[in-house]
C-alpha cells in the first residue's frame, strides 16, 4: 500500500507546486504590468482646419500661365489664403513650397501634368504648414510625386496637409508622401509605378490622418507607413497588383519606432503578387501579401476584403532592422479573406502578446485554428505563439533581394502600364477647401478603435536571454499543445492495444471517439475507458501536463514582458 501511494503523493506535490508557481507569476505579472504607462493617441481631430482668409488687398487666385509662366513663380508670389490655379499643360518643373496656407490646384487632373523627365527630384515638395495640392498629375520624377516634408525634427512636425484628386505615375521613390507631418488627408488619389510605395505616411504620432477613396497599383507597396500611427485611418480604398498591398511597418532607419495604432478599415485588397512592379530590395520580402503588420503594435484591421494573394492574406510578423521588433496587441476583426496561397490569416513567430483574430471569414490559417487559439477580448490572446516557419521564409526572400540575382523592374521601365484617365474634382474653380473635408471619415466601428498599449510594447526585442524566451514562447504557444495532443492520442492507442478488459468492438468505438472528438476524446478514454494505466499516471498525464504547460507559458510570458 505504501508503494502504491507514492505516485499519488508525488503528483499532489507536483500539482501544488505548479499552482503556487502560477499564483506567484500572476502576482509578479500584475506588479510588472502596473508599472507600465498606457499609450494613447488622444482624441480625433474635431475641426476641419479651414484655410486662412486671403488678404483682401490681394487677388484670391494666381493664374498659371496667365499671371505667372511657371508654377514655381506663382507659388513664390503666393500669400496665405491664396489659390494657385494651373491651366492644362505639361510643366517641366520641380516645385518647392515654403509659404504656409496656400492651395495649389489644377483645372484638369489629367491635363495638368508635372513632368520630371526621369531627372528632376520631386514634382511638388512642401516644407510649410497647411498646404493643399489638388487635381493634377505628377509623372517621371527621380524622387517623389507629391511630397509633404516635415524635416527631421520630430518635435516640430509639419502641421496640416491635404492631397486630393492627385495622380502620381512612375516616380522613382514614393507617389504621394507625407513625412513627419500631422493633421492631414489623402483622398481620391491614384498612384502607380513607385519602387517604394504608392502612398506613404511616416514618422508621426499621433498622425491624425486619413487615407480615403484612393487606388494604388503597380507599386512595390501599395501603402507603407514607417513608424507612424495614432488616429491614422486607411479606409474605403483599392489596393491591387502591387508586390504587397497595405504594409505599415517599423524600422530603425527612421525616428520614433515602432509603428503603432493604425486602423485599416473597409478596403478592397487583391492580387498583390506583382513581381514585375518596380521595387527596391527591402520591399520584396513580403511579396504576395494583402495586409501586413511587420513589427507593428496596437493596430486594428477590420472589415476589409482581401483575396487572391499568392502568400498571405493578413499577416502579423516581426521586423528586423538594427533591432528585431516584435508585433503585439494587433486586432484582426471581421475581415473576409480568401484564396491565399499559403494562408488567409497568419501569426508569425516570434511575436508579442495580445495579437488576436475574431469574426473573420477565412479558409486557412497559420497556425491552424488561429481564431480559436487567439480570440479577441480573451485571455488566450495574451499567450504568445505563432508559426515558426514564416519568418525564415521572409528572411530568405530578403537575403535573395539583397543579392546580385535580384533584378527588379525600374520605375522608368515601359513595362509599367499607363493608367486610364482619373476623375476630376468638382468645382476646380471654387474657393479653397479646408484640410479635413469630411471629419466623419475618422468615425469607424467601435471595434475598429485602436487599443491603448503599454509603453513596454514600444521597445525592441532585446538580444540574448530575452530573445530566447520569446522563441521558447513560440514553442509553448503553438508547437507544444499539438505535441501534447499527439502524445495523448499515441498513448491512448497504445493503451487500447494492450487493454484486455475491453472487447474489440469497444476498442474500435474508443478509437473513433479519440480521433473524431479532438482533445476531449482522449481525455474521456483515460478517465472512463477502463484504461490499464494507473490512476495517478492518468491524472498527471491529462491534468498535470497541461497545468505545467500553462505554468511554463505564463512564466515565459512574464519574463518576456520584462524586455521593455
Amino acid at each position: 500500500m505504501l508503494r502504491k501511494n507514492i505516485p499519488d503523493q508525488a503528483f499532489l506535490r507536483l500539482f501544488g507546486l505548479s499552482g503556487l508557481l502560477l499564483l506567484l507569476m500572476g502576482l509578479l505579472a500584475g506588479c510588472a504590468s502596473s508599472s507600465n504607462q498606457q499609450v494613447s493617441p488622444g482624441p480625433f481631430p474635431s475641426q476641419p482646419m479651414a484655410m486662412p482668409a486671403p488678404d483682401p488687398s490681394l487677388s484670391p487666385i494666381l493664374y498659371v500661365p496667365e499671371d505667372y509662366t511657371t508654377i514655381q513663380g506663382a507659388v513664390d508670389a503666393a500669400h496665405p489664403g491664396q489659390i494657385v490655379s494651373i491651366a492644362p499643360g505639361i510643366y517641366h518643373e520641380a516645385v518647392r513650397v515654403k509659404t504656409s496656407g496656400i492651395t495649389i490646384r489644377g483645372l484638369d487632373r489629367n491635363q495638368v501634368i508635372l513632368e520630371g523627365d526621369y531627372k528632376l527630384p520631386n514634382a511638388i515638395e512642401i516644407e510649410s504648414n497647411q498646404v493643399v495640392v489638388e487635381n493634377m498629375t505628377a509623372r517621371h520624377y527621380a524622387g517623389n510625386g507629391f511630397y509633404w516634408d516635415g524635416g527631421e525634427d520630430t518635435s516640430n512636425p509639419l502641421i496640416g496637409y491635404r492631397g486630393s484628386y492627385l495622380t502620381a505615375i512612375s516616380n522613382g521613390d514614393y507617389g504621394i508622401y507625407a513625412f513627419n507631418a500631422q493633421d492631414g488627408m489623402f483622398d481620391h488619389d491614384y498612384a502607380s509605378g513607385s519602387p517604394d510605395s504608392g502612398f506613404y505616411i511616416g514618422q508621426c504620432y499621433p498622425c491624425n490622418a486619413i487615407i480615403s477613396n484612393v487606388t494604388s497599383e503597380w507599386n512595390a507597396l501599395g501603402y507603407s507607413g514607417t513608424n507612424a500611427g495614432g488616429n491614422l485611418i486607411i479606409r474605403d480604398s483599392v489596393w491591387d497588383n502591387n508586390m504587397s498591398g497595405i504594409l505599415p511597418n517599423t524600422l530603425d532607419s527612421e525616428k520614433n519606432p515602432p509603428e503603432h495604432q493604425t486602423t485599416i478599415y473597409n478596403n478592397l485588397v487583391y492580387s498583390n503578387n506583382n513581381a514585375k512592379a518596380p521595387a527596391k530590395p527591402l520591399e520584396y520580402a513580403l511579396i504576395g501579401t494583402g495586409i501586413g503588420l511587420p513589427g507593428g503594435n496596437g493596430n486594428v484591421v477590420i472589415d476589409n476584403t482581401v483575396r487572391d494573394q499568392q502568400n498571405y492574406g493578413i499577416i502579423i510578423i516581426g521586423n528586423l532592422d538594427d533591432n528585431f521588433w516584435v508585433a503585439s496587441d494587433n486586432r484582426i476583426i471581421g475581415n473576409t479573406v480568401s484564396n491565399s496561397g499559403v494562408a488567409d490569416l497568419v501569426l508569425s513567430s516570434p511575436t508579442g502578446t495580445g495579437n488576436c483574430f475574431s469574426d473573420n471569414t477565412a479558409d486557412s490559417s497559420l497556425p491552424p485554428l488561429i481564431q480559436q487559439k487567439y480570440p479577441c477580448d480573451s485571455g488566450l490572446a495574451q499567450l504568445q505563439g505563432g508559426d515558426l516557419g514564416i519568418t525564415p521564409v521572409v528572411l530568405s526572400r530578403f537575403i535573395y533581394a539583397r543579392s546580385g540575382s535580384f533584378h527588379p523592374t525600374k520605375y522608368n521601365d515601359p513595362l509599367v502600364p499607363t493608367p486610364p484617365a482619373q476623375p476630376d474634382m468638382l468645382n476646380s474653380d471654387g474657393p479653397a477647401l479646408p484640410i479635413f473635408t469630411d471629419l466623419s471619415l475618422f468615425n469607424v466601428p467601435a471595434a475598429g478603435a485602436t487599443p491603448n498599449i503599454d509603453s513596454s510594447d514600444l521597445t525592441p526585442l532585446a538580444s540574448g536571454g530575452i530573445a530566447v524566451f520569446h522563441l521558447l514562447l513560440a514553442l509553448y504557444g503553438d508547437v507544444l499543445p499539438i505535441a501534447l495532443y499527439a502524445a495523448w492520442l499515441s498513448v491512448g492507442f497504445w493503451d487500447l492495444g494492450r487493454n484486455e478488459k475491453l472487447s474489440s468492438g469497444v476498442k474500435l468505438v474508443w478509437m473513433a471517439v479519440m480521433v473524431v472528438i479532438p482533445i476531449l476524446g482522449p481525455i474521456a478514454y483515460f478517465f472512463f475507458g477502463r484504461s490499464a494505466l494507473s490512476r495517478s499516471f492518468r491524472i498527471m498525464f491529462v491534468v498535470g501536463a497541461p497545468v505545467l504547460f500553462l505554468a511554463m507559458a505564463g512564466l515565459l510570458t512574464w519574463v518576456a514582458s520584462m524586455s521593455g
